[in-house]
């Protein structure tokens, strides 16, 4: 009886190590997926940022208005935006089964309307699991002003 009872303790903390491990699994895949999409908007890769974005997207700016996905990748493409930096900081990663919400700050470079800006925003990120691929469903930042 207390082989049995040590057996079931020993299934339970593998299949608990399991868990953990996969959400550590998950967390960097999601890290590497929003990295990757950056890179993608830096270089204008549309054909990488369509495979990275999930087709019913909704992508705010920091001037309040949204696109959908085909409204953003013709923003990219055309250079409406055109995206300089990124450099996020402090971001934190919460998964519910195939949905993640990142939080974080967002240190930006972009030139808009031939203006150079630099700003911080603060962010929430979603992202859905789809087929095995971790895909941005929105993204809403904030301006972020310190006092």
């Amino acid at each position: 009886m207390k082989l049995l009872k040590l057996y079931g303790i020993l299934l339970l903390i593998s299949c608990q190590s399991n868990v953990a491990q996969d959400k550590n699994n998950d967390e960097q895949q999601i890290l590497k997926q929003q990295s990757a999409r950056f890179s993608a908007m830096i270089d204008a890769d549309v054909k990488k940022l369509e495979t990275l974005l999930a087709d019913d997207l909704t992508y705010g700016h920091t001037k309040g208005h949204t696109e959908t996905k085909i409204g953003f990748i013709e923003t990219v493409k055309k250079g409406r935006i055109d995206y300089l930096s990124f450099a996020p900081r402090d971001v934190s990663v919460r998964i519910y089964e195939k949905t993640a919400l990142l939080t974080g700050f967002i240190d930006v470079r972009v030139i808009y309307k031939k203006e150079e800006l630099i700003f911080t925003t603060r962010f929430l990120e979603v992202q859905r699991k789809v087929n095995g691929n971790w895909l941005l469903a929105a993204w809403q930042p904030v301006k972020y002003i310190q006092d």
